[in-house]
């Protein structure tokens, strides 16, 4: 029998199987491992809605008062929660250095305008005189060329005119003097009585008043807050939202409104602003002073209710989808 035709022995059968299953693993793994290396990339979970922290407040946000004018605040004319317009007096300030010296320059515009009705009525007899010499001057004139009256008679009629048209000139120079130092005093009064208005701090624009921390008596620095406003406007939410799903955002997009904390939702709205860049999350950490390491962008919401509590903290929760 020939010895290729036998059966082969069945150690070999075995070395031979197991080298075949060894080599359709070694095939099987190499897409595996190609597989893992795709997942290294990460993607963004996509989501229907995205939240943010923010607080109630009105649509041009929420304005701090202060005085360019310091000193020590002598009266006061609103309350906190007033609704107040814009011009209204808000607090005055102790000024009456300032008022002393705004009434002795506005006397010294007095004496002055009396002095220019004065120069006036000065000015009107120099003319009325002038006229005179000048209708003698004439006269004379005409009775000397006659031979009736005597060149020295002539000669003191024409001193006569040549003086009065130099006290003519005397008076208009003395109104023109006096009307100069009226404009000169007129500017020194505007200017302290500009300076005194200062003494009372107006509200520059109208809302609702909610801070207000001004008392008599109490010394005030230039700059100082002493109080708050919201102005008028519809209410909104002004919300952070984190950088994941920043440019997710979308003017229009709807959204509803809960307390923070609270599961009701208590206004519905719609987002009106997204902030063009990033910043650091902090502006409703609830440690003050805490910045975390995290990026957000701003939104304002405009809100469909308008009897919410200003500058409660609330969680507004966008549909991107």
């Amino acid at each position: 029998m020939n010895p290729y035709n036998r059966i082969m022995p069945r150690h070999w059968f075995f070395a031979i199987t197991l080298l075949s299953i060894v080599s359709c693993s070694s095939e099987n793994k190499e897409p595996a491992s190609i597989s893992t290396a795709n997942k290294d990339t990460l993607s963004r979970p996509r989501a229907e809605q995205v939240s943010g922290t923010g607080r109630i407040e009105p649509e041009s946000g929420i304005t701090d008062l202060a005085s360019e004018t310091g000193g020590l605040i002598s009266k006061t004319f609103v309350r906190e929660g007033d609704q107040i317009v814009r011009g209204q007096p808000l607090l005055e300030i102790e000024h009456a250095v300032s008022s002393a010296q705004t009434a002795e320059i506005s006397a010294r515009l007095s004496a002055q305008q009396q002095q220019l009705d004065l120069d006036r009525v000065s000015i009107s007899d120099a003319r009325n005189n002038l006229q005179k010499a000048e209708s003698d001057y004439g006269r004379t004139k005409r009775l000397a060329d006659r031979k009736a009256e005597t060149q020295q008679a002539l000669d003191d009629a024409r001193t006569e005119l040549e003086n009065k048209k130099i006290a003519l000139q005397h008076a208009t120079a003395g109104l023109r003097l006096t009307e100069k130092k009226i404009s000169e005093i007129a500017e020194q009064v505007n200017t302290a009585r500009t300076n005194e208005n200062k003494y009372t701090v107006r509200a520059l624009q109208g809302g609702r008043l909610l801070e207000f921390t001004a008392r008599p008596g109490a010394g005030l620095v230039t700059g100082q807050r002493f109080g708050q406003l919201a102005p008028e406007g519809k209410l909104t939410v002004l919300c952070e939202i984190d950088e994941l799903f920043a440019d997710e955002i979308r003017p229009g997009q709807p959204a509803f409104i809960r307390y923070k904390g609270y599961p009701d939702t208590i206004s519905l709205g719609r987002v009106t602003y997204a902030a063009p860049y990033l910043k650091r999350k902090s502006l409703f950490s609830d440690e003050v002073g805490v910045k975390e390491d995290r990026r957000v962008r701003e939104v304002r919401v405009m809100l469909d209710r308008q009897d919410l509590l200003i500058n409660r903290q609330a969680e507004c929760i966008i549909n991107i989808r």
